[in-house]
């Protein structure tokens, strides 16, 4: 699987495993054989969170399960583990402060039987805490060691922007990764998101990130299977020509519809107007991840790579 270098030299796969629901409704034994199988192909960026799967059971289970899988297998060198920090676990924890942030890190670290985290994320933006507290507060976990990279989830574009601003002016560490929604479709404007700032991404924020050269991990990119079932396409996304050009070409190259929007999006990053991406996805079932991986792989023409994008 092809590497792409972040910012501190760090070299992340092309495709990020979404870990979500590892230890709740994905077993324990689908999830080793997932993890197992990612890392012979190559994969090594791999995607949790200090609340995964709360809503399931009481958020710890996620985090857990990699530590012990790192445990069991021996190869945390071998792997880059991002994880996050600032959403709620049933209504509570949510939040940027210096004693949240700290606390949750090392929380983290103890689920994770590591003494690191790769990379970084505030889960979302806090308004309510001054921007220079949470600064500092992620800076510091840098320069103790216990974190390599920083990236900012579910954020304004401006917002991302000003932590960015605000960390130059402090001397601190600044956000190198941003985390968001995105995918092959587009979105309707029209519809809120289910929480403030959990926007799809537009044309001004693909814009902002080529020009700071900071890439994005695209999360929901295969939207819960939508490209394989129109029916399940949420009522927020836009189908129609688009939907049809990118079913069209996956059936003449002979692949899924998810594989070709992985591929679309490995690739995107050679349009103008748009930055490096990293898909992000998961499947509790081996051969359905490993299906979808294979876009990874998939060569687009510069003008197969218009067709799509354009369409």
């Amino acid at each position: 699987m092809k590497q792409i270098l972040l910012s501190n030299g760090l070299s992340v796969s092309s495709v990020c495993l979404g870990a979500m629901n590892f230890g709740t409704t994905t077993s324990k034994q689908d999830a080793y054989a997932v993890l197992d199988a990612f890392l012979d192909q190559g994969g090594n960026f791999i995607d949790t969170s200090n609340n995964y799967a709360h809503w399931q059971g009481t958020g710890d289970e996620s985090e857990t399960l990699l530590g012990e899988w790192l445990h069991d297998r021996g190869c945390r060198d071998k792997v880059i583990i991002a994880t996050k920090v600032g959403f709620d676990r049933k209504g509570v924890g949510a939040g940027l402060k210096k004693e949240q942030i700290e606390y949750w890190c090392n929380e983290s670290l103890r689920k994770l039987q590591t003494d690191y985290i790769d990379l970084y994320y505030a889960h979302t933006d806090d308004m309510s805490t001054p921007m220079e507290e949470t600064v500092a507060a992620f800076d510091s976990l840098v320069k103790q060691g216990k974190v390599r990279l920083l990236g900012g989830s579910n954020y304004d574009t401006w917002r991302f922007s000003e932590f960015n601003y605000t960390a130059r002016d402090m001397g601190c560490t600044p956000y190198t990764v941003m985390q968001q929604r995105f995918s092959y479709l587009n979105c309707r404007l029209d519809l809120k998101p289910n929480y403030i700032f959990n926007e799809n991404v537009g044309r001004e924020r693909l814009r902002y990130l080529e020009d700071k050269d900071i890439p994005l991990v695209a999360y929901s990119c295969l939207i819960r299977g939508a490209y394989e079932d129109p029916s399940r396409i949420p009522e927020n996304y836009v189908g129609g020509a688009r939907y049809e050009t990118i079913v069209k070409m996956a059936k003449e190259k002979g692949v899924s519809t998810s594989a070709l929007v992985v591929a679309w999006l490995c690739n995107v990053h050679r349009m103008k107007g748009f930055p490096r991406v990293i898909p992000l996805f998961a499947s509790s079932k081996l051969h359905h991840f490993l299906g979808n991986c294979e876009g990874a792989e998939l060569t687009l023409t510069d003008e197969e790579m218009a067709l799509l994008t354009n369409a």
